[in-house]
């Protein structure tokens, strides 16, 4: 069986994945492209015909799967739709705004019985999952305490601006949707608790663009998440950090180089990804290697009848953090887990 692709967007993610179905995948073939300025120029790039709607893109035979690299407000509507005609659904992160509109995707496409992936692309990326495998094998005992960074002098990729639209959510709905997953997928627990202080010192965007969001889970360990698109030039390196304090050990995972593990008192690089250049170069293969793999898992789960290895369950657990710490921020209240209890959805 071989899946037909149909890729809605054309911009920075749309070509990513383009790239990842025509070249680094088996059993997918990119149907047809919708969406976007650039959507002429990447069809012929790719050798794929273009629609002139979402509507007759899923009305398309031969496209059995969507994959949605569009607008984060544009994924619920799109996704109901998607499955709501019989597509299998692959969402680029973050799955949807808010809670309510991730719980109308997955019911959607729980009733249509197609597959639901949502863009976790940190799980099968070789330095995370460098630092997964160590703590699987116990190599810093019990996991204890988390720091996450992502800090840069301003938000890098240009093309994406409309991320400062306030009809697309926060800042934070961009990076935690991420990192949230991250610490669920390292602590292998939910989060009971969150505290956050946003605040904007450039005044760029209509959203604060600093975040510090403190995260109890369900099983003791306490996390920190900061997020920062205005820190001074050069910034502080490594921009994307994950610092894991075990009881006999500490891992420190850059997710876009290298994996050191200290124990013993002393420190060991266990791992080191090749550079990335993920702004002039972004379609190169070791930036894309992630991305294939999980397009490709997508595509086996579509073949073989079964649960991807990220679910919609997953992606919207991811959100629910990042609503409840849109919540501690904007009031200064520390936010219980799961919502609903005392708060409106």
């Amino acid at each position: 069986m071989t899946v037909g692709i149909g890729l809605a967007g054309s911009g920075y993610m749309g070509r990513s994945y383009a790239e990842c179905i025509t070249r680094y995948t088996v059993g997918g073939r990119l149907a047809a492209i919708w969406g976007g300025t650039r959507a002429a120029q990447l069809a012929a790039d790719y050798g794929a015909p273009t629609e002139p709607s979402f509507e007759a893109l899923l009305a398309r035979p031969d496209v059995d799967a969507v994959l949605l690299a569009t607008p984060h407000s544009t994924h619920v509507g799109q996704a109901v739709a998607a499955a709501q005609a019989g597509k299998h659904v692959y969402l680029e992160k973050p799955m949807a705004l808010n809670v309510a509109e991730c719980d109308r995707i997955i019911a959607a496409c729980r009733a249509a019985g197609v597959v639901l992936t949502v863009n976790k692309v940190s799980r099968f990326r070789d330095a995370p999952s460098t630092a997964k495998r160590l703590l699987d094998e116990g190599a810093i005992g019990d996991l204890r305490m988390i720091m996450a960074r992502h800090i840069h002098p301003q938000f890098l990729i240009a093309e994406k601006s409309w991320v400062y639209d306030p009809a697309e959510g926060s800042r934070y709905l961009d990076y935690g949707a991420h990192a949230n997953d991250q610490l669920r997928w390292y602590t292998g627990s939910e989060a009971s608790r969150v505290a956050a202080t946003y605040a904007s010192y450039s005044g760029e965007g209509p959203h604060p663009q600093s975040a510090m969001v403190q995260v109890a889970m369900a099983n003791g360990v306490m996390a920190t998440v900061w997020m920062s698109y205005e820190v001074p030039s050069p910034g502080l390196g490594p921009s994307d950090l994950f610092i894991l304090v075990g009881s006999t050990g500490i891992i420190e995972c850059d997710n876009y180089g290298s994996v050191r593990l200290g124990r013993d008192g002393q420190w060991e690089t266990v791992f080191t990804q090749p550079k990335v250049d993920y702004l002039d170069n972004y379609i190169n293969p070791v930036r894309l290697k992630a991305f294939a793999a999980q397009t490709q898992d997508f595509i086996d789960s579509i073949v073989e009848g079964r649960r991807p290895r990220v679910t919609g369950e997953d992606a919207r657990a991811a959100i629910e953090m990042v609503e409840a710490a849109d919540r501690a921020g904007a009031t200064g209240e520390t936010v219980h887990l799961p919502l609903g209890s005392g708060y409106d959805l």
